[in-house]
């Protein structure tokens, strides 16, 4: 089995035009320290970025002898819920036929400056190497 990679970014999924992730109630804490409003904000990486990253994260899911269905049914006969920290696995699990994943970074707007604190990735960040840890 090839163990998931630890990255600073995340993954979520585009259903219909629509993001679809968890807003966990633990980010409230992140939010009132950066001083943030509600409401998550993405910014896809590049293109290559992305498919690398997903590439990688699907080897480590298929090494497991699971693909996305196979893991939905071995994370519910498990009691498995979403856990922060494990967005791709999140994924996997909300994932519906149709749905985009995407990979890139996340954060929040900031309620004073307008800037975005990004909790995961960042604004300017390129290339897988940027995400890795």
């Amino acid at each position: 089995m090839i163990e998931f990679p630890t990255i600073d970014g995340h993954f979520w999924l585009e259903r219909g035009g629509k993001k679809v992730d968890i807003e966990f109630k633990d980010y409230d804490f992140i939010k009132r320290v950066h001083n943030c409003d509600d409401g998550m904000v993405y910014k896809e990486a590049d293109f290559n970025t992305q498919l690398i990253m997903i590439k990688i994260f699907e080897k480590c899911l298929y090494s497991m002898e699971k693909d996305i269905e196979a893991f939905k049914t071995f994370s519910k006969s498990m009691g498995i819920s979403p856990m922060m920290g494990c967005c791709f696995q999140n994924s996997m699990m909300a994932y519906e036929d149709g749905d985009l994943i995407k990979f890139g970074s996340m954060g929040w707007n900031k309620k004073n400056n307008g800037g975005v604190w990004w909790e995961f990735g960042g604004e300017d960040w390129k290339g897988v190497k940027a995400f890795l840890k």
